[in-house]
């Protein structure tokens, strides 16, 4: 089976677990505009495999979102807390190639220890947000990875209490090898928010990394719309290796250069960044490469 055949299956099997958990839940007040842009977004989404079931409606109307809780748990002393000083949306970062250098890996590669990447921060309200990345290395096996769900699920159920588990077979289900796994989400003044999305990445070694093109779209998921937790919400998205730079147009006139953070030894870097206010919104996110040579143009997303 493909790279690609694995991605959609996997992105089926995420989407009917969504359905099945929709309907028991309470989903808070959604911006218009912010459904209308998802409509949109989910045209460009063929690229992204989802990995794992999501437990709110309003999330997967935006962007494959479900919910996560608290900070990692893993096998050794917990996961790599590492904080990448990307600079808040409302500005440009012109620190951001040092900053995404500020990443460490723990020794080898425990599917039980997740390491846990601060993309971006910024303040919303009076409050400040941040933006993370948690990478649950590859499970080998599948009872490894039935292990590892067990984990995600502890940390996700925090926060949502009525969140169902999935039974062992579900899990062994959708495990594949050669996959990481990365669970997106955002804090408020240190509290995780409901908002998360669960992606698989190709892990070290696995699939040969792939060139940007200017079809294939933006990989990524908008969070902290469920229950308008933040005034305006935040972008988290990824990027192949022969992405140097990523440059953010506003309808105001300016721009802003989101710090590209490694996360662990994985060759798939991450890039997060806020819509600045309520009325300024992005009309486009622009992707070059190392020698300043656009490669892709995105649209759709921080509408």
């Amino acid at each position: 089976m493909s790279w690609d055949e694995e991605a959609d299956r996997t992105a089926a099997d995420g989407v009917a677990a969504l359905a099945g958990l929709a309907d028991g839940l309470e989903t808070g007040p959604v911006p218009y505009e912010a459904v209308l842009a998802g409509g949109r977004r989910r045209r460009r989404r063929r690229n992204l495999a989802v990995a794992g079931a999501t437990a709110l409606a309003t999330a997967v109307l935006i962007g494959a979102g479900g919910a996560l809780a608290g900070l990692g748990h893993g096998t050794g002393s917990g996961p790599a807390d590492v904080t990448a000083a990307a600079a808040p949306a409302t500005v440009s970062a012109p620190a951001a190639a040092t900053a995404a250098t500020a990443t460490a890996t723990p020794a080898g590669r425990d599917p039980l220890t997740p390491v846990r990447v601060v993309l971006a921060q910024g303040r919303d309200g009076g409050k400040e947000w941040r933006s993370y990345a948690e990478l649950w290395p590859a499970a080998a096996t599948a009872d490894q990875a039935v292990a590892q769900a067990g984990l995600i699920w502890q940390e996700r159920h925090a926060a949502i209490p009525q969140l169902p588990r999935e039974t062992d077979a579900e899990v062994r289900g959708r495990w594949r090898p050669g996959l990481d796994l990365v669970e997106l989400y955002t804090t408020l003044d240190g509290k995780r928010l409901v908002d998360d999305s669960a992606h698989t990445v190709p892990a070290p070694g696995g699939r040969p990394p792939v060139a940007t093109t200017a079809d294939q779209g933006l990989p990524g998921t908008l969070l902290a719309l469920k229950g308008a937790e933040l005034n305006n919400p935040v972008l988290l998205a990824s990027v192949n290796p022969d992405v140097a730079r990523v440059v953010v147009s506003w309808t105001d006139g300016t721009t802003s250069e989101p710090a590209l953070v490694p996360v662990g030894d994985s060759p798939t870097r991450w890039f997060s960044v806020a819509r600045k206010a309520p009325g300024i919104t992005s009309t486009k996110i622009t992707l070059y490469g190392a020698d300043g040579g656009l490669l892709a143009t995105d649209t759709d997303w921080l509408k």
